[in-house]
């Protein structure tokens, strides 16, 4: 309670409170992009669209004809382009320039529910991006997502308050959009819309007189007819359906696990707990049907997968700015001294610095584990006649560099709801488990080289197999040639 009493008392100038968003901007240029396994696939499949049009089958895994749609072309395609101009720290830019536009929705959103209390509405929102940037803020098409959720929700929230049509009309656009950034999140467009629906449908029960139910209904009807406006058409819209809810996915990616106090479920639990309590205690008469909807959804969603967490945070987190309002009194002075302004400059002074030593101290280009090991493996073969095993973490970063890998991190291309093939990652859930005869495995794909993380089964194998010899050795794999 001390803590609450002196932020009650603390009254700093608007300029200065504005400071406080240079936090998660300078935490965010920590990012480093080679630690996110899916963008070294999402680098190819941008380099495709844009030197060859759409695929529609699939041509980085070393399996012939399976289909294939490329749900997620407009991110690959922004961050080929960003790397290709400007290498790695292309990515890093825009990944940090996409986190500065949620950063300012955010606060538009937090500014809205609070009645423009500035001081409330930075603080909710350097929390919520902090917390999004701990996982979510990569290269990954997550970070649009999250982006087009915000402002979903402000277009909703704008609507609701103010009864302003015209702002409805930017939905279409976002759906758009949305399916062709990542479209087996094109649902959730709707799900975060649910909560202010049935608001909306709610005020028209009790109040024949209030029509904007049927405008928002109309919106999401023209919202999901626009949703066909993509390379792959149906396909694309029903692409969750054919990898969602998946056994093996969900038994083989961590981020599909529910949480649970010892896979970092424990941090959830907190979180949740705070808002909740945080809901209770500043919240004395009874919570807006709309916010109460959202925070339902959100943590329902929340609790089935560690990945939906940033979804949590999202729903979760900036509405506390209506209930708390009130805990930190406005101030509308205009007036900075010098002082202030000088603030403003060193700030802006370290953050420039900040950033030239991350472009001197960091390469232009990836770097990973498997570096060496790839180089050493493409100087001694010719490419086109490796027949590649390279595990789901490895897999991808081998495409990177050109090579055709029996499974990558792109799990839902390995199922044949998807491919209409055969079902590979369950071949390799069971590979992985030791319910799979390894000789089979390897001689029905004939593997020339194996790439082999010292803790998958395989490779305690493999290693004590004298059909094959080891030709690199790195911190933690192994790369195996088959004996001529």
């Amino acid at each position: 309670m001390k803590i609450i009493h002196k932020l009650k008392n603390y009254h700093p100038n608007k300029y200065i409170c504005y400071l406080y968003f240079f936090i998660p901007i300078f935490i965010g240029f920590i990012v480093r992009m080679d630690k996110e396994a899916d963008i070294f696939f999402l680098l190819r499949y941008g380099e495709q669209v844009v030197n060859h049009g759409f695929p529609v089958t699939d041509f980085l895994s070393m399996h012939q004809g399976f289909d294939f749609v490329m749900q997620q072309w407009l991110s690959s395609v922004i961050f080929y382009l960003s790397y290709h101009v400007l290498g790695y720290y292309g990515l890093l830019l825009m990944v940090n320039l996409v986190n500065l536009f949620i950063l300012y929705m955010l606060y538009k959103f937090c500014m809205l529910l609070s009645d423009n209390n500035y001081k409330i509405s930075i603080i909710l929102t350097c929390i919520t991006d902090l917390l999004l940037e701990t996982n979510f803020i990569v290269p990954r098409p997550f970070i649009f997502d999250f982006l087009l959720l915000i402002i979903v929700l402000y277009i909703m929230e704008v609507y609701y308050q103010k009864k302003s049509t015209k702002i409805l009309l930017w939905l279409p656009l976002i759906s758009i959009l949305q399916i062709n950034l990542h479209s087996s999140t094109w649902f959730m467009l709707f799900l975060f819309m649910l909560p202010y629906v049935v608001s909306l449908l709610y005020e028209t029960i009790t109040n024949h007189k209030d029509k904007r139910i049927y405008k928002v209904l109309g919106i999401m009807i023209l919202m999901f007819f626009v949703g066909f406006l993509n390379p792959y058409g149906i396909k694309n819209i029903t692409y969750l359906f054919t990898s969602y809810g998946n056994e093996y996915i969900n038994k083989l990616i961590i981020e599909m696990l529910p949480p649970l106090i010892n896979n970092y479920g424990f941090i959830t639990f907190v979180i949740m707990g705070g808002v909740l309590g945080t809901y209770i205690y500043y919240k004395k008469e009874v919570l807006s049907l709309r916010y109460g909807l959202l925070l339902l959804g959100v943590t329902i969603l929340n609790l089935l997968h560690l990945r939906n967490f940033s979804l949590y945070v999202i729903g979760a987190i900036p509405p506390l700015a209506l209930y708390l309002k009130n805990v930190l009194r406005k101030d509308y002075s205009k007036k900075a001294n010098a002082a202030y302004k000088r603030y403003y400059k060193i700030v802006l002074g370290m953050l420039g610095i900040y950033i030239l030593v991350i472009v001197i101290c960091t390469n232009n280009k990836f770097t990973n584990p498997l570096d060496k090991g790839v180089d050493y493996l493409l100087e001694h073969n010719k490419k086109q006649e490796i027949v590649l095993y390279a595990d789901y973490n490895n897999g991808s970063y081998c495409e990177f560099r050109g090579l055709k890998p029996y499974i990558d991190g792109r799990a839902e291309i390995f199922l044949k709801a998807n491919n209409k093939k055969e079902n590979i990652l369950k071949e390799y859930y069971l590979l992985s488990n030791d319910h799979l005869d390894y000789k089979k495995f390897v001689d029905k794909y004939q593997f020339t080289h194996l790439i082999l993380s010292k803790d998958e089964s395989l490779y305690h194998h493999i290693s004590n197999d004298k059909n094959y010899r080891r030709i690199y050795r790195g911190k933690d794999y192994e790369i195996y040639e088959k004996k001529k």
